[in-house]
């Protein structure tokens, strides 16, 4: 069963799609397709098309606004909203969020310290899978175990926000049509949204 276009399966793939289409410019073809058109006109050939989703680059972009203020209407300026925003968003915004969230798991580190800066790179490792434990032992000189330790911590104080911030999500991107169920009895994969 297909899925109507610009919806989603749950709400952490309309996050993603949506600050994904946000970081990019709204242009009427990628380099992709002139590289494609340029190709058939050279050699004279067809390439078989996939489906389109029905949706403009203006339209996935207005879905995408859409779905982020319904991200910042529903979590205000709470933690939940800004682990997500740090571990999706881009630029200045992303990087203000993950910072804020590195104050919310270590609130007592001085601003331009080596802890401060420790919990910011745990916080990177824990939202975003980057950098890895190992590097940041090389970087700080520090045993792996010293690490280890708080980062476990604080990736379940991390889950745990993350988690309900999501259920809230679920609820209000339900109400909007953002994320709907297939029909029938057909459990989601990770396909279902790919046209």
């Amino acid at each position: 069963m297909r899925r109507e276009a610009g919806t989603f399966s749950c709400p952490e793939h309309a996050i993603a799609v949506a600050y994904l289409m946000l970081a990019y410019p709204i242009e009427p073809k990628n380099p992709t397709q002139l590289i494609c058109e340029a190709l058939q006109e050279r050699f004279d050939v067809e390439y078989e098309r996939k489906a389109l989703s029905g949706l403009t680059p203006h339209d996935w972009h207005a879905q995408a606004v859409f779905t982020v203020k319904v991200l910042e209407r529903t979590l205000g300026d709470g933690i939940g909203y800004h682990i997500l925003q740090a571990q999706y968003g881009t630029g200045e915004e992303g990087a203000f969020s993950a910072r804020r969230v590195s104050e919310w798991l270590n609130p007592e580190a001085p601003a331009d310290s080596r802890e401060r800066e420790v919990t910011d790179m745990l916080t990177a490792h824990i939202l975003r899978g980057r950098p890895r434990l190992r590097d940041l032992c090389d970087r700080f000189d520090l045993p792996y175990s010293t690490l280890q330790r708080p980062a476990s911590a604080y990736r379940v104080l991390v889950e745990g926000a993350r988690r309900a911030a999501l259920k809230r999500l679920d609820i209000q991107m339900r109400d909007a049509d953002i994320v709907v169920d297939l029909e029938g009895d057909v459990a989601p994969t990770a396909l279902d949204n790919v046209n």
